[in-house]
């Protein structure tokens, strides 16, 4: 990569930044040059993941949690990721109209970005599209992944702190949530927390929680009403309490070392997974699709003699 290209990324040049965003969503040929060339420019932005399940307001927060930002004059990314149409993979994008107020501003840079069939709700890409944001010099990463429920746990490894929105009417829910999403909280934000309900939630979470106690990090419950902002600027205070629990600890260089390593394993699995699948190996498979399906080779016994090859 030359230096003029990082030195356009540290200037936050839109187009620069969203042509190496296209570059590594395409996997065009040098994307991992580019990536490799600001490595040592990455780890500084702080990644803060905005999940929950459908409705409960992740986007509306999110847009009032950016607002509170930009008032302390902070520089914010934001990653929002959609779900991929049916039909041709492609993101529906309609996080872009929900962020509308703060992606036309200077120290704000949005991309909504397709799933494309990621199982954990983050498009396979967007760690190392928040890379490129931190070779830019964003004080602030901000993933808003889709919201699908448990599955959102891939959203762990690629920020510093979780945050879990909840409305009311997730109070039934709280005993199928203890397996996922209740597990990779730091913080749990009850929205719409005028509703009926609320209450209720607060109490049968905290109880949830309080078994957990023993914890070096016991995540909050903090109340909000995105829509008129109530409760974002107690949110965004606990966000700087994990944030400072993470630097006074060894937590936050475990979380570091945790992305480094699972970075790594990530590439390995799709290097050898498009080494591995090759024309003659799909052929074979067609083969046994010929085959009457009674008297087909199991697909294990094939995936077996597959790796014989």
């Amino acid at each position: 990569m030359t230096k003029s290209i990082l030195q356009n990324l540290k200037k936050k040049d839109n187009r620069t930044i969203s042509k190496c965003i296209s570059l590594i969503e395409n996997k065009e040929e040098s994307y991992l040059d580019l990536l490799s060339s600001i490595f040592s420019h990455t780890g500084n932005a702080y990644r803060i993941g905005i999940t929950g399940a459908p409705g409960s307001g992740k986007s509306t927060l999110t847009d009032q949690l950016i607002k509170t930002m930009l008032d302390k004059n902070l520089s914010i990314a934001i990653i929002a990721i959609d779900p991929s149409s049916p039909f041709n993979g492609g993101a529906i994008l309609g996080d872009r109209i929900r962020f509308v107020n703060d992606f036309k501003n200077k120290n704000t840079f949005f991309r909504s970005m397709s799933t494309r069939g990621s199982q954990g709700g983050l498009a396979a890409s967007a760690k190392s599209v928040a890379d490129i944001f931190d070779a830019c010099e964003f004080d602030i990463i901000i993933f808003e992944t889709v919201g699908v429920g448990q599955v959102e746990i891939d959203v762990i490894e690629a920020v510093d702190t979780v945050v879990v929105t909840l409305v009311p009417e997730s109070g039934d829910d709280i005993q199928m949530m203890k397996g996922g999403l209740m597990e990779i909280a730091d913080l749990f934000v009850i929205n719409k927390s005028d509703r009926q309900g609320a209450d209720r939630l607060y109490a049968s979470l905290n109880r949830t929680l309080e078994l957990n106690a023993h914890s070096p990090w016991n995540p909050n419950i903090i109340k909000t009403i995105a829509t008129n902002a109530t409760g974002v600027d107690l949110l965004y205070e606990n966000i700087l309490n994990h944030k400072e629990f993470l630097e006074t600890s060894s937590f936050g260089s475990e979380k570091l070392n945790q992305r480094y390593i699972k970075t790594v394993k990530d590439y390995i699995s799709e290097f050898l997974i498009n080494e591995f699948w090759t024309e003659n190996i799909n052929d074979l498979i067609n083969k046994q699709l010929d085959v009457d399906y009674s008297k087909r080779v199991s697909p294990y016994e094939m995936a077996n003699l597959l790796l014989k090859k």
